[in-house]
This record gives structure tokens, C-alpha cells and sequence, in this order.
């Protein structure tokens, strides 16, 4: 508690010391941006966060591409430089073209977060998280020499009024500690306009002052410090004390055991549960970067927790599910009703994953309340009114009427709000989805007239919703993201196909690229999931494909939201970063349906008949078929399935499933199947 209230302190310091100085943060930057526009500036594209899982918003580390870094938002700015042999500067990492950067994530073990590593034609360096907090950066010049500076603006910079150096490191604000290795060959502290200099030179094993004073503060929050240094440096920068993450995990990266002769596939796989997980605050969800979204939502949530447990991440799970356990509505656009059904299936999906009697009963009375919820809005005769959780998405969610639901019901189907819109294929879909994981667990729990009332109820549901595929009128873009995945309320796949084939002509081009660069980049990738259910592996890669041609940040596999600052709480104007926003990244709801894609494409339950079939390898491309594949420990509603491939056969392991197993249809139609 005594960190987290420090480091809470130092950040409104921070913030007061750029009022003083004239504006917000990010005004401020705009200010001085112009005052100087010949300066490298940060780079405000592509950044991704770098978090232990659980912490809060503030102390999440921000990177883009070109190895610039903040280690906590509002903090200060780390950037790479690269100079001649007289100082002049021959290369900023900030200023690379981006499309000369290349960046991977790089794993220690399975439960540190990953670093990430960066080559650019000058330099190459990577960042890293230190063995008990705080961050490491180790760099190496290809030409020339190195100069780090650290300075206030950054990919979430903060206002610097005092830097000091002891001898061994530079102490800034009076809270975070920048120890260089090896010590820099000069030190030169001054304002970023180059006033009010200090030089420090090395001599031997002492310092001396060539120009200045030791310390420099004033009354500017536009402190500088520039180490320079050989062809290798690095940094640590330290905290005096780090808030303890509350949410408990045993690794960072997917808990499977995957052997694929693609790897972008894998990069890409890894990349999405360690997104997912970093961009964890304590036990909530968000739907992407934590600080444009500071609040749990509860439709991406629902998605991110049931990737997590496929992915094996089943304990985080768990906790996850709390708030949809103590809450039915919350999110920044307040009651919602799509809310009841998705908080339903989330939590019936991680409980048939978990297969824990505890859990089951834990979730028992929440789902039956959801499962009320569904049945008032099903045969509601006007507008219903419910309270949500939460703060709401400012100066916008309020014309959306954040306590309407729904209004009357018609042709029993949902008329219900999701986004401001009335999307009813959608919302009754994910109702359907709720209800059918609802009878599933009282099924379980020996609760039969429950889940006779709601399988009956499903049943209404899923006529009136198939009825309604067909009608113009229902002709919204989130049609095409729930049919298959991840509810399986369209009565015949087929049937499917004609709606799904319209809306492809309507959004690619003759070459099934993207007319226009997508913005809600989840929908995107969930309808590749509809297409990989009916067999359509071509339109599936390519959606990946694309993807993977156009990241967020390269090599990352982050994605994007939107084409600015989509539902914005205002948190970034505070800090000296993320300038003009082009879009909301990295996006969890994206890497979440990212995640769900992949595992499926390995195995998935295929639904949509009287039994529940196992699916496996329907991504599996053709030409992997002449090589050995191997996908291990995939959770599913079925059991933990493992499968390998020998070039001629298939071997299917899933302990006490005595049920039908089918081929992906890249498999020859002779392919010997032996399950165990």
C-alpha cells in the first residue's frame, strides 16, 4: 500500500508540475513540439505495453517501435541514439522509418514477462523486466557510438524537474533510479532546449565537472540527461518500490504444447496470451490499452477469459470471473443487452473447462439471475431499466441512455442496445449462447426443471432467430461475427454461408483484400472464425494473413481499434506521449478473438448438432500435411485434447471422451483416425 501510494504521489506531481508549467501534458508537448520541430520526438505509433499481469494502470510500461520506452505511465522517455565520433547525431530510434524496425518478443521463461527485442540498420537493443522490478535495457551500435537519453516526453512521458547524478546513477523527480552499465564516457544534464548545461566527465574512476553544477532543477519541467557511450550500454531503471500485482498466475505464456512448421503462427499465438495477460488490471478485464480504457467492460471481458482458458491460462480464469459473478451489467456504455447471455457463456465455458464441482456451485446463483434477466427481456411489452456497474465512457455514454436494456420484445426475439444500436441478430444470439451453457450446468448441479425451463426457452430462441437471418432488416455487421462462433444458434451451417458470402463481396476486393483498413479489427477476425466452422480455410488465411501484413506494431501482433481515440477517458492528455492517437492499441478483444481463432483452427466443439462433435486441425494448411504436427494439451468443453500427425495418420488422445471425432478438411479423406 505505502509503493502504490508513492507511486500515486509522484505521478500527480508529476501532473501539478505541468500544469505549473502551462498546460496539460500532452498540450504542453504540442507546445513544445512546435517550439522546436527539428527535435526527434517520440514516435506516438504502434506502442504496446510491457506489465506484470494484475497491475494497475499506472505502473504499466509503454514501447514503440524504435526501442522507445516509459517504464510507467506519466514516468519519463528513454530513447536511442546514435552518434559520430564527434557527437552529431547519425540516427533516433524514434525517427527510424518504421518499416526498418524490426521487433520480436523475447522469452526469458514461462512465467517473466517478455522482453522485446529491436534491430534497426544502427542499432539493436532489447528491453526487459528486471529480475525483481524495475526494467533492463541492454543495446549495442552497429555504426557509430551510443547516447541514451532520458528526457520528459516518451511513449508516456511525465514532466522531469530534478535529475541528480551520484557518482553511479541518475536519481529523477527524487523516485526513479537510472543505473548505466557501463558508466558513460560523458554526462551531460541540461533543458531539452540545450540551456542551463551540466557536463560530467569520466576520468579514469571519478567524475569531474566539466560545466555546471551536479544537480539541475528548476522550475522548467523539461529536464534532460544524455549518457553517451561506446558501441554497448545499458540501463536499469528502478523504483524504490513496485505495487504488488494482486491477480495470481504460474506463466505469461500459453500452456500448450504446439509443434507447426509455421512461425508466425506460433509467434503470433504466444504474442496474444501475453498481451492478453499484461494488459490485466488486477481481476478486471479491459477492452484494450488500460489507460484509454480504465475501466472493466464486460462484452470484450467475456471474450478475453474464455481465450485465456482455452489457452490454458485457467486459473487467471477463475479470478476473472468475479465481476461477472458479482455483476450483470457493467462497461463504459452502462446496461447492455447482450451483457446477461455473454456473462452466462463466459462463465459457463471456463466452468466446463474447469470441470470443478466447486466452481460450478460458486457460479450457480449469478447464471440463474443472468438466466432472468434473458427471460424478462425475452417477453418484455416495454422498455426495462437496469442499474450497471462502473464508470461510463465520458461525454458519450449518457445520449445512449446507459439504463436502457432493451424495449418490448417482437417475433420472440430480444429488441435490445449493444453499442447504441440495436444489433438483434447479435443479442439474441449471445442470449442463446448464455442459455445453453445455463442448461448445461444445471444439468450438472441435478437441477432439472431449471434446465428444462431455459432449454425450452433456447429452443424458442433459436427458431426465432433463424426466422429472422434472413430479413434485410437485420442486416448488421455483427451478424457475421456470432452465427457459428462462439454461439452456434444457426439451425443449419449452410444456411449461414449465402449472408457470410454477401458481406465478404461487400467489405474485399476482387483480390479478398480489404477495401478499406478495418476498425473494428474484432469483428474482422471473429468472422474468420465463421468461415473456418464451414470449411472455408481459404477466406480463414487470408484474414490471418492479412493480419499478420498489417500489425499494430511490427512483429508484435498487436492490433487496433477505431481510427483515434475511441471512447476515450481523457487519461493520455495528462502524460507527454501518444500525441495524436490513430487508433486505440493494442486491443483485447481483438488478440482475444485472435486466440479463439488459433486454438480452433487446432481443435474446436463443433456445436451445431444434437451432439457435440470434436473438430480437429480444420486450420491446418495442406502442405503442412507432408511434415510431422503435434498440438498438445488444448482445453475443451470435451476434455484436454492432444493430437499428432505422422505424415499418414492421425492419433487423437482425450482422456474419458467416448464421443465422434472429425478431420479438418485438409486431411485426405482416407487419413487413418486412432483415438484414445
Amino acid at each position: 500500500m505505502e509503493g502504490m501510494l508513492l507511486r500515486t504521489s509522484c505521478v500527480l506531481l508529476g501532473t501539478i508540475a505541468t500544469l505549473v508549467a502551462g498546460s496539460t501534458g500532452r498540450q504542453a508537448m504540442r507546445d513544445e513540439m512546435k517550439r522546436r520541430p527539428d527535435e526527434p520526438w517520440p514516435r506516438g505509433q504502434g506502442h504496446v505495453l510491457l506489465a506484470v499481469p494484475g497491475s494497475d494502470e499506472d505502473s504499466k510500461a509503454y514501447h514503440e517501435p524504435g526501442a522507445g520506452f516509459s517504464p510507467a505511465f506519466g514516468s519519463f522517455g528513454v530513447s536511442i541514439q546514435v552518434e559520430d565520433e564527434n557527437g552529431r547525431r547519425i540516427a533516433a530510434g524514434d525517427t527510424v522509418p518504421i518499416g526498418e524496425v524490426r521487433q520480436r518478443l523475447v522469452w526469458k521463461n514461462a512465467k517473466d514477462v517478455p522482453g522485446i527485442f529491436t534491430r534497426t540498420k544502427q542499432f539493436q537493443a532489447t528491453w526487459s523486466r528486471a529480475r525483481r522490478s524495475g526494467w533492463n535495457l541492454a543495446t549495442k551500435a552497429t555504426v557509430g557510438n551510443l547516447a541514451i537519453v532520458i528526457r520528459s516526453p516518451g511513449p508516456a512521458g511525465g514532466a522531469l524537474t530534478n535529475l541528480h547524478w551520484n557518482g553511479k546513477s541518475l536519481v529523477i523527480n527524487d523516485y526513479w533510479r537510472v543505473t548505466p552499465n557501463p558508466l558513460p564516457n560523458e554526462i551531460i544534464l541540461d533543458e531539452e532546449d540545450g540551456t542551463n548545461r551540466v557536463v560530467v566527465r569520466r576520468e579514469r574512476e571519478t567524475w569531474k565537472i566539466a560545466e555546471g553544477v551536479e544537480g539541475l532543477a528548476s522550475e522548467s519541467s523539461w529536464r534532460r540527461a544524455l549518457f553517451r557511450f561506446g558501441d554497448t550500454a545499458g540501463l536499469q531503471i528502478e523504483a524504490p518500490s513496485t505495487p504488488a500485482s494482486s491477480l495470481k498466475f504460474q506463466r505469461i505464456n500459453p500452456a500448450l504444447d504446439i509443434q507447426l512448421p509455421e512461425a508466425q503462427f506460433m509467434e503470433c499465438l504466444d504474442a496474444q496470451v501475453a498481451h492478453l495477460m499484461m494488459g490485466l488490471v488486477r481481476n478486471e478485464t479491459r477492452p484494450g490499452d488500460p489507460n484509454n480504457y480504465p475501466l472493466n467492460w464486460l462484452r470484450d471481458g467475456a471474450m478475453t477469459l474464455v481465450a485465456l482458458a482455452r489457452a490454458g491460462q485457467l486459473d487467471v480464469a477463475r479470478q476473472l470471473c468475479v465481476p461477472f459473478i458479482e455483476h450483470d451489467f457493467f462497461g463504459g456504455f452502462g446496461s447492455e443487452a447482450d451483457g446477461p447471455g455473454l456473462a452466462a457463456w463466459a462463465l459457463t465455458e471456463v466452468a466446463a473447462l474447469l470441470r470443478d464441482p466447486r466452481f460450478d456451485q460458486q457460479i450457480w446463483p449469478a447464471v440463474e439471475r443472468k438466466m432472468g434477466l434473458i427471460d424478462e427481456m425475452l417477453h418484455a411489452t416495454g422498455p426495462i431499466l437496469k442499474p450497471w456497474y462502473g464508470p461510463l465512457v465520458p461525454g458519450k455514454a449518457e445520449s445512449m441512455r446507459p439504463e436502457l436494456v432493451c424495449d418490448s420484445a417482437a417475433e420472440g426475439l430480444i429488441t435490445g442496445k449493444m453499442d447504441g444500436q440495436r444489433p438483434v441478430l447479435y443479442v439474441n444470439a449471445v442470449s442463446y449462447a448464455g442459455l445453453q451453457g445455463a442448461v448445461d450446468l444445471a444439468r450438472r448441479l441435478k437441477q432439472p426443471a431449471k434446465a428444462e425451463l431455459w432449454a425450452t426457452e433456447s429452443r424458442a430462441l433459436r427458431t426465432a432467430w433463424n426466422k429472422a437471418l434472413t430479413l434485410e432488416r437485420h442486416g448488421n455487421e455483427r451478424n457475421f461475427i456470432c452465427g457459428l462462433h462462439p454461439t452456434w444458434v444457426v439451425n443449419d451451417p449452410r444456411h449461414y454461408f449465402e449472408p457470410l458470402l454477401e458481406h465478404w463481396r461487400l467489405v474485399h476486393d476482387r483480390n479478398d483484400q480489404y477495401k478499406e483498413r478495418p476498425r473494428w479489427t474484432y469483428f474482422n477476425v471473429a468472422e474468420a472464425n465463421q468461415w473456418l466452422v464451414l470449411g472455408e480455410i481459404d477466406r480463414t488465411w487470408s484474414i490471418l494473413q492479412w493480419f499478420w501484413a498489417n500489425q499494430a506494431s511490427p512483429g508484435l501482433f498487436t492490433w487496433w481499434e477505431g481510427t483515434g481515440e475511441e471512447n476515450s477517458f481523457r487519461r493520455w492528455e495528462r502524460v507527454r506521449g501518444w500525441m495524436d492517437p490513430p487508433n486505440v492499441t493494442p486491443h483485447y478483444w481483438t488478440a482475444a478473438e485472435m486466440l479463439l481463432l488459433q486454438l480452433a483452427m487446432l481443435a474446436y466443439v463443433d456445436e451445431s448438432g444434437p451432439e457435440p462433435v470434436l473438430v480437429v486441425g480444420a486450420g491446418v494448411r495442406s502442405e503442412w500435411l507432408e511434415g510431422t504436427l503435434k498440438a498438445g494439451r488444448l482445453p475443451t468443453k470435451l476434455g484436454v485434447v492432444s493430437w499428432e500427425w505422422d505424415t499418414k495418420s492421425m492419433h487423437v488422445r482425450i482422456p474419458g471422451f467416448k464421443g465422434d471425432v472429425r478431420l479438418g478438411p485438409p486431411f485426405p479423406e482416407d487419413t487413418k483416425l486412432r483415438i484414445n
